[in-house]
């Protein structure tokens, strides 16, 4: 082979390789972040001193787990009164009923006494006095079962008013006891025992470690060719290992740059935020850490 062909095929080569090293780097889209965990901080809903305190800095939380309890003995108290008021308010009830139902029987009564005499005054057997004497009778017993009536309303607003305080007492109670409201683990703790608890003062704030994840920020050509389930690498400084994630999501409109980018240059540039979920099964990876994150396209 000449010369003439031996460097029509190292140019032929070279052309290959730089091709080919293109078409890698077109095939993925990259950002750096800093991992951050699903996080959620437990506040207080009553108000009382802490009992006791079953939770520290790292402890393993199940969903529905109790994290503390707070002093709960003056609402079992009002609650024992209004159950107390609640049965009192029933008795008076079935009275009222009862009361009813004998108004409503001197009301039938009178008026079978009134068409009775009624009838015996066409005859002239009865006088007008007696009648109208009758006519009054059926009018106070009339009012007598309205009386009724309206008493058996007020008592049972009443046991409805009752009913409504027990169920926020009891609601209240159940606040005394405050539960984690997803697994995770504790990654800090606000509260000591004998402390007094005011309404919406933190406890604690649980993370999820099992699982990370990572807001990059790419250019419009990167972020149109990302899709949801898109595979991701994660590395981070120190280099030791890569981890593997996938996106799970990604921004309906654009944004500028974040600040913490370093130059302003940069930061004046629109750029499509996306997130992606990385495992952290053996809990190396920790939050806040700074990693850079490859995404293949």
């Amino acid at each position: 082979m000449d010369a003439k062909h031996l460097l029509v095929t190292w140019i032929l080569f070279v052309l290959s390789v730089t091709s080919t090293g293109c078409n890698r780097s077109n095939d993925v889209a990259s950002g750096s972040g800093f991992l951050e965990a699903d996080e959620v901080i437990v506040s207080a809903e009553a108000t009382g001193r802490v009992e006791s305190v079953r939770f520290n800095e790292g402890s393993q939380a199940s969903e529905g787990d109790t994290l503390l309890i707070i002093d709960a003995s003056r609402l079992k108290l009002e609650l024992e009164s209004a159950l107390a008021g609640h049965k009192v308010a029933q008795t008076r009830l079935q009275t009222a009923k009862l009361q009813f139902e004998k108004a409503k029987e001197s009301e039938r009564f009178a008026s079978s006494e009134r068409d009775r005499v009624a009838s015996l005054a066409k005859t002239g057997t009865a006088t007008q006095k007696q009648l109208d004497q009758l006519e009054h009778e059926c009018a106070l017993t009339a009012l007598g079962s309205r009386a009724a009536q309206a008493n058996i309303t007020a008592t049972e607003a009443e046991l409805t008013k009752i009913k409504a305080d027990i169920n926020r007492l009891r609601r209240q109670l159940q606040d005394c006891y405050p539960t984690s409201p997803m697994n995770g683990t504790i990654t800090e703790k606000h509260i000591e025992k004998g402390e007094l608890l005011v309404v919406g003062k933190p406890i604690a704030k649980i993370s999820r470690l099992d699982t990370l994840w990572v807001k990059v920020y790419l250019t419009t050509g990167d972020f149109a060719e990302i899709e949801l389930g898109d595979k991701a690498t994660i590395d981070t400084e120190s280099g030791e290992r890569q981890y593997h994630g996938e996106v799970v999501w990604t921004s309906e409109e654009a944004e500028f740059t974040p600040k913490n980018v370093q130059t302003k240059k940069s930061r004046a540039n629109l750029v499509y935020a996306v997130k992606v979920r990385v495992g952290n099964e053996n809990g190396r990876l920790k939050i806040g850490m700074p990693v850079f994150v490859t995404i293949e396209k």
